[in-house]
Parts: structure tokens; sequence; C-alpha cells
């Protein structure tokens, strides 16, 4: 089975989060971005899909991902260490 991207990027104004063939935003606020991309990414995780959460820099490349994928118990504590990292 083929891991879904779930990503966060910015745009021109704000962030975009997109996971699967859905795009939500521009979102003025990066942390609220990441909070949709990361409820989406655990949405399907919980439906048994494989899954990775990106983070993208202003030039596509990804800065950070996580994946989801497995036997991952995907808790608070690593959303908010996820979370926390994404923040500049």
């Amino acid at each position: 089975m083929p891991c879904t991207a779930c990503t966060l990027r910015p745009v021109a104004n704000g962030w975009v989060a997109e996971c699967a063939n859905t795009r939500q935003g521009p979102y003025l606020s990066k942390d609220i971005a990441f909070q949709i991309v990361a409820s989406e990414a655990l949405m399907l995780h919980r439906h048994g899909q494989r899954v990775r959460i990106s983070v993208q820099d202003a030039s596509g490349e990804v800065s950070a991902e996580y994946c989801l994928c497995g036997k991952f118990k995907f808790t608070s504590l690593v959303l908010a260490t996820l979370n926390s990292s994404t923040r500049h």
C-alpha cells in the first residue's frame, strides 16, 4: 500500500495543508495549518492508511518528515514535539 503524504507548505499569503488530493488554506498561521495537516494524517492513520507528515520550507525542500506507518503510535507528546519543531 502506498504512503499518503500530508504536507505543510508555505505559499505567498500563508500556509497550506495538503493531504492526499485535498488542499486546505491558506492559513495565516503555520501552527493552524500544522494542526490541520496532523488531524488529517491521524484520521487517515486511524482508517488503516499508511501516512507521513512532511513540512516544506519556502524553496519546496522537505525540512522535516514523520512517518505514521506500521505500528507507530502517534501520541499527544509526539504531536506536541512535532508541532514545536515546526515553529520559527
